[in-house]
Formats: C-alpha cells, structure tokens, sequence
C-alpha cells in the first residue's frame, strides 16, 4: 500500500511471541523467521515475550502438552518428559506480566504453542495420550489474555501471513494506538479531531455505530469529558472487533466516490462501479481501491478524503 499523503500514524505497542524473528526459544531452540512483523518495527513498538522461556523452562527444552479433564473442564500445563506441572507457575506469569504493561494494543502470538496459542493448540486427554481430543484450544499465556482483555486484537503467525486478517489486525492496532494518544490529552477537540479523520472507516464497519459515536462526540447534553471519552472507548473497542462486511465497506466507498465523481468521465465511473461489485466475492479488491481512492483524492485535491484513514489504515 502506497502511502497517503496526508495521512499520519501514531505507533501501536504489540506485545509479540519472541520466537517470531527475535531469539532462538522455541523447545527445540530454534527462531521462526516472520519478515513482516520485522517489517513493522519502524512503526509500532514490539514488545517481545516468551512466557516459558520466562517461567524457567531451559532452551532447548522438553515439549509441554495441554491436558484437559473431561469430566469438569479443568486444564494442566505438563512437561510429559519429567512429568512437572507447570500450571500455576504459568498461569501466575501471565497474571503478572500482563498486570505490568502499562500499554498495548494488540497481541501477535505462536499458533499452536502451549502457552501463546489462540484457537490453534492442541488439547490431550491425559499426560500419556498419543492423540488429541481437540486442536482449538489456547495456550495458557493467550488464555489470561483472552480472559482479561477480550477486546484487545490477537492474531497469530500463520493469520498474519493472510493479507486480509493482517489488514483487519493493523487496522485495529492503529486506530487504537492513534486513540490512546488522543486519550492522553483528555480534551473533547481531541476527540472530534479523532473521530472526524475516521469517519470513512468506522462507516464501512458499522454506519450505525458510527452515527453513535459522533452524538457521544457532539455531546449535546454537555457531559464531563471523561464520560464522553468512556462512552465512546466502549463503541470504539465494539465497532473494529469484527472484520467490516463487505457491504458496508461498499457504502462507505460509495459516500467517498461522490465527493469527486462529478469530474469523472462515464468510462472511469463504470470501472469504479466493477471494481465495487467484485469487492463482494474478492475481499482483496480493497487495496487496488484504497489506491485509487489515493490518487484521486490528490488528482483533484478533496481535502477532507485527503486525511481519511479508510484509505491509509495504517503505514505501507
């Protein structure tokens, strides 16, 4: 994605799997290369973590394994060699490290493991199981993330490859990371300047909710700030935590395309109008439009789509 000339980035903390490109610590002491993440460090902050590495366990070290009772649901973290249950030193961890950050937005995490898997860990039904009952389960590091901060974006490597997930994923981190640094000031013009510049975007994930947030905005009952800002963190977190439709990306192009459709020809317009039904069945017709959408708020100089994040989410 080309970059936007007017649009600016405030830089996302990611707490990462230090695995994925930063040491050698997976159980077998190898690195899992990941050029992309690589690729945002002149952009966001990138905490790096390795929670079994962190608790004492050595590198290489012997595999751990997730063992769930059937019966009532509860699930142990064991080393099958040695037989240790590393549970509650896990769990205790990740209850401490996460109580320290002091900010984050978002989490990029190991599929599979143990302890950083989301969605992607197998789950055995005892220590000695050569066979899984399930492979949808969370490691425990991701689990107490999960469970404290269900809001926050996770994503894991294998999902980070996906140019659309990924688009979704630094769409979330990078719009959070702008609103913490318009959170700082705790003034309403702050606020309006972050909603106006987002305006576009949060139309093609949810107008509905979009129209909610700009009365928080406008505050017509004269609320102290600190409530606006807390009625609007709420929708905020609600309306980026699921992937926009595809209809709904539609409408917010559509509302854009009318700011400048006046000074196009019939042909130009007819192939905006194609591009736009494709985006129904092809999620990646996105960024050819984002482009477009780019160099034709410059060609014919519309200021107030020259500074919108639905073109420019986040850097190139």
């Amino acid at each position: 994605m080309e970059s936007h000339p007017k649009c600016s980035f405030s830089r996302p903390i990611i707490v990462i799997s230090r695995c994925l490109g930063f040491d050698h610590c997976r159980y077998d002491g190898q690195i899992v290369q990941l050029p992309l993440a690589e690729a945002m460090k002149p952009f966001a902050e990138l905490i790096d973590v390795c929670p079994e590495y962190d608790i004492g366990l050595g590198i290489p070290r012997e595999p751990i394994i997730i063992v769930e009772d059937i019966e009532d649901g509860s699930r142990k973290l064991i080393q099958t060699a040695t037989g240790l249950d590393l549970t509650d030193k896990m769990e205790s961890f990740s209850r401490f490290y996460l109580d320290r950050l002091d900010d984050f937005d978002g989490f990029i995490l190991k599929s599979k493991s143990p302890s950083c898997g989301a969605g992607t860990t197998k789950v055995f039904p005892d220590a000695e199981a050569e066979e899984y009952t399930y492979h949808e389960g969370n490691g425990f590091f991701a689990e107490t993330v999960l469970k404290k901060y269900p809001e926050i974006p996770i994503i894991d490597e294998e999902k980070f490859k996906d140019p659309i997930k990924r688009d979704h994923f630094l769409t979330q981190v990078f719009v959070l990371a702008s609103f913490r640094d318009a959170s700082m000031s705790c003034k309403l013009n702050s606020l309006v300047q972050f909603h106006t510049v987002n305006k576009l975007l949060f139309m093609a994930y949810n107008k509905q909710a979009m129209t909610t947030m700009g009365n928080i905005v406008a505050n017509r009952e004269n609320l102290p700030v600190e409530k606006v800002y807390e009625d609007y963190t709420g929708y905020l977190m609600q309306i980026i935590s699921e992937a926009p439709q595809s209809g709904h990306v539609i409408n917010a192009f559509m509302h854009a395309f009318g700011y400048f459709s006046r000074h196009l020809s019939a042909a130009e317009k007819f192939k905006f109008m194609q591009q736009l039904q494709k985006l129904r069945t092809d999620s990646s017709v996105i960024f050819e439009l984002r482009r477009w959408f780019m160099s034709m708020t410059e060609k014919y100089n519309v200021e107030y789509l020259s500074k919108q994040t639905l073109f420019c989410p986040y850097p190139p």
